[in-house]
């Protein structure tokens, strides 16, 4: 049973990383298109947005990444 939280918790993770990776992308292409259309507030705007959400995104898939070592780690002192 722990281990299926675990992994529930590991696998979630990952989801919220995937999802601030796809907002951080998209506010990257609304930055471009309002710099291209030389709306350089909003362009400045959607940017930093999209770094914020890729600053959210990594330290998502480093508590994801942290998660699944406890999980390795409690499997292998299972094994023991």
């Amino acid at each position: 049973m722990l281990d299926q939280n675990l992994n529930d918790k590991v696998i979630s993770l990952r989801r919220m990383s995937a999802e601030y990776y796809q907002k951080a992308a998209w506010n990257q292409l609304l930055a471009l298109d309002n710099y291209r259309e030389k709306n350089f507030e909003a362009a400045e705007r959607f940017a930093q947005l999209s770094f914020e959400d890729q600053m959210n995104a990594v330290e998502f898939a480093e508590l994801a990444d942290a998660e699944s070592l406890i999980f390795l780690d409690l499997n292998t002192e299972e094994e023991y």
